[in-house]
């Protein structure tokens, strides 16, 4: 199993992704574990949405059928407050 790729909800899809699922597509694979990272970041779930919307696509234009998993920051914020969550209180 090859290793999840990671995507920052914060930075989006970046070409550095595309060129993951092709390297993945091009060693035989058919599917792709996308691991979605500081999602506490990402305020607006609509915005959410739409990131993982974008990598969707990107891995059915590659052909490839894709898992994407969610992960926070989980540090409490960068200045050791709470930074909140889209998903409510933690």
């Amino acid at each position: 199993m090859a290793d999840p790729v990671l995507v920052s909800a914060a930075d989006g899809p970046m070409p550095p992704m595309g060129d993951a699922f092709k390297a993945i597509k091009a060693a035989g694979g058919s599917s792709v574990d996308v691991v979605l990272t500081d999602t506490d970041l990402v305020y607006d779930a609509e915005l959410l949405e739409l990131v993982e919307l974008e990598i969707r696509d990107v891995a059915e234009r590659t052909g490839l059928t894709v898992t994407i998993s969610r992960r926070d920051g989980g540090s409490g914020g960068a200045a050791g407050g709470d930074a909140g969550s889209i998903y409510g209180p933690g």
